[in-house]
């Protein structure tokens, strides 16, 4: 990989973990706080159980330790409620709380980390919510990572609730406002995503394709992906879409032909069907796959005819982060193959 792709790789790992998560969940969790009107232990504690479940992308390792594990099994039910009901059982022991208090202590770490859980879930970031009982992974589709609606409101709320300090009908007042702007804006969002759907329902024909919504930043810009079976694979109409003006703002189309071939995968890799299907053995790509939201693949033969350049990257991140981002698998005719990760920016 070459040093400008390392560096585009690296500023995409560590936006990747910046994105709006700690930030608004901290904010929010504050908000919720104040408005149930919390003592500062119990504060606290939602505070640190509506973060904590980000410690899985932490990426000391590489890029690839936080994205193999960010929104893995922490972020299920299950590990919810056990790391709630151990970061309760902690605080208490250090803050020496009385042991009456610890069910509402508890009962609060479980809102923060179910809170949390809720607005990833809103999110383009699928999880397996329900590991380890299902490896189905869900997503809502309804926000993007960084929504500056969500985040400013949280933050103006969060600095007038220090201005006011312990004036409570005003605290309640704010919080109040707060929460009715978040599920106005959100309601926004949702009456948004099904107008960019229909914009291109209305303009475009497509019996035979899933139409796949997805935010940006902006409440009224969208990406649709008509995604249409195509040679063992996919092809991806993909529309920018102005949901308020109701019209498509620009069109373009990715090909992402064999990923699901099922047929052989043992050398001799002689055929591009192979080659993509011999890249899926390997755990980064399997990885990648699950949690890519339009997974595209490109294959191309090396010049001297002896080794298959196999990229697999996710189109909506190319299209948003205006980078391609993902998995090079190298391997020649006899399937000896190198795994790496690689980043180039967009044409």
């Amino acid at each position: 990989m070459s040093g400008s792709a390392r560096n585009i790789l690296a500023r995409s790992s560590m936006w990747e973990v910046l994105r709006m998560d700690p930030f608004s969940h901290a904010l929010l969790s504050f908000v919720l706080g104040q408005a149930l009107q919390l003592d500062p232990n119990a504060q606290i504690v939602l505070i640190i159980s509506s973060v904590i479940l980000d410690v899985d992308a932490i990426s000391v390792p590489g890029w690839w330790t936080s994205f193999r594990f960010h929104r893995g099994p922490l972020h299920s039910f299950l590990a919810a409620i056990l790391i709630s009901l151990t970061l309760s059982t902690v605080y208490t022991a250090l803050v020496r709380i009385p042991a009456e208090a610890y069910i509402a202590i508890a009962l609060v770490s479980l809102g923060g980390s179910f809170c949390h859980i809720f607005l990833d879930l809103l999110t383009t970031g699928n999880m397996a919510v329900l590991w380890p009982f299902s490896s189905q992974r869900v997503a809502f589709d309804l926000t993007h990572f960084i929504d500056p609606a969500f985040l400013g409101v949280n933050l103006l709320a969060s600095i007038l609730i220090f201005c006011v300090k312990n004036d409570i009908e005003v605290i309640h007042l704010v919080t109040t406002a707060a929460l009715i702007l978040l599920t106005v804006s959100l309601g926004v969002r949702y009456y948004e995503r099904d107008v960019a759907v229909d914009t291109i329902k209305r303009q475009k024909v497509y019996a035979d394709s899933e139409l796949v919504p997805l935010p940006t930043f902006r409440l009224d810009r969208w990406w649709v992906a008509a995604k249409t079976p195509s040679e063992d694979g996919y092809q991806y109409e993909i529309y920018s879409v102005d949901s308020i003006g109701h019209k498509i703002l620009s069109h373009r189309t990715v090909e992402c032909p064999f990923i699901d071939y099922v047929g052989s995968a043992e050398p001799p890799i002689d055929s591009p069907h192979k080659a993509v299907l011999y890249s899926k053995r390997y755990k980064q790509v399997s990885g990648f796959l699950r949690k890519s939201r339009l997974p595209s693949v490109d294959v191309t033969l090396s010049d001297e005819g002896n080794t298959w350049h196999i990229f697999w990257y996710d189109a909506f991140t190319q299209l948003s982060e205006g980078v391609s981002r993902g998995i090079i698998v190298r391997t020649d005719l006899d399937g000896m193959a190198t795994v790496s990760f690689s980043a180039r920016a967009n044409a």
